[in-house]
């Protein structure tokens, strides 16, 4: 990846660094309603990968340009592979690297228009959502056939509860991000434009960025060790046993608590684990 000082233009997406630490992922292919074909996907889960293994990386965002945010996988690139007898896999870590990834560092997903399909699906396992007032979600694949099948269906379901995840399933209506706020799976709604969602979920990853970045890691860690587990105490065991002594031996967690002792900000350095 080239320098973090440059917005960096791919062919359907663009990379930028909005603030320190902050890396922002805009998928710009508006005139597809942002719908995102195979090797952008590849592409994308790229940056995620430089997520998770730059260390002066803390947080990442994706959101999109005009007035979708995406619309799913390149369904026209999908009938061209069925012609040819080609089957698309919906393997880890799916559409744009997020349906099932398990990288360390979170992801915000800024939702500034229209979720659809593996759109949504890409939301469903992002770590917080902020969302425009005035997007619109919905899993439209059983008016074509299709079931979304790569990965959102259990992640909905633990956020959401089974029966509202079965209405957005079996009927494939659209919802509104209100709704989808009251139900739990936006996290805060922003009224205006895709850019101010956007800063609104720069604003979001600098608050989290005044933090301990090995706290980011391991809070998250945690968290999502309560969200897949089968058992709770699996998780908080594993929490404990594998990430806690991890944290500990690190300087961010002896800084944070001496600023403290001595009535000051933190100085944290970035995270090695």
């Amino acid at each position: 990846m080239p320098s973090r000082r440059e917005t960096v233009h791919f062919q359907h997406f663009d990379v930028s660094y909005p603030a320190e630490h902050i890396i922002q992922v805009t998928i710009n292919r508006p005139d597809k309603l942002n719908c995102i074909n195979k090797a952008t996907s590849r592409e994308i889960a790229q940056v995620w990968e430089q997520l998770d293994r730059d260390e002066t990386l803390w947080v990442g965002i994706i959101t999109g340009a005009g007035r979708a945010f995406c619309t799913g996988a390149d369904l026209h690139e999908w009938n061209e592979m069925n012609r040819t007898g080609v089957v698309n896999s919906m393997a880890a870590p799916g559409l744009a690297g997020l349906p099932r990834r398990n990288g360390k560092k979170p992801v915000i997903a800024a939702v500034n228009g229209i979720c659809m399909g593996g759109g949504f699906e890409m939301v469903a396992n992002c770590d917080m959502v902020v969302a425009a007032s005035s997007a619109v979600f919905s899993l439209p694949e059983v008016k074509r056939g299709i079931v979304p099948v790569a990965g959102c269906l259990p992640r909905l379901t633990r956020t959401l509860g089974l029966q509202r995840t079965m209405d957005l399933v079996l009927t494939g209506r659209k919802v509104d991000a209100k709704t989808l706020y009251e139900w739990g799976l936006v996290t805060r709604m922003v009224d205006g434009d895709g850019d101010r969602v956007a800063r609104a979920a720069v604003e979001v990853a600098q608050e989290m960025c005044r933090n301990s970045p090995d706290a980011l890691i391991v809070g998250r860690t945690g968290v999502r060790m309560a969200w897949e587990e089968g058992s709770v105490e699996t998780a908080v065991s594993a929490l404990e046993h594998e990430w806690y002594p991890r944290l500990v031996q690190g300087d961010n967690f002896r800084e944070g608590i001496r600023a403290f002792v001595e009535k000051r900000g933190p100085k944290w350095r970035d995270s090695k684990l």
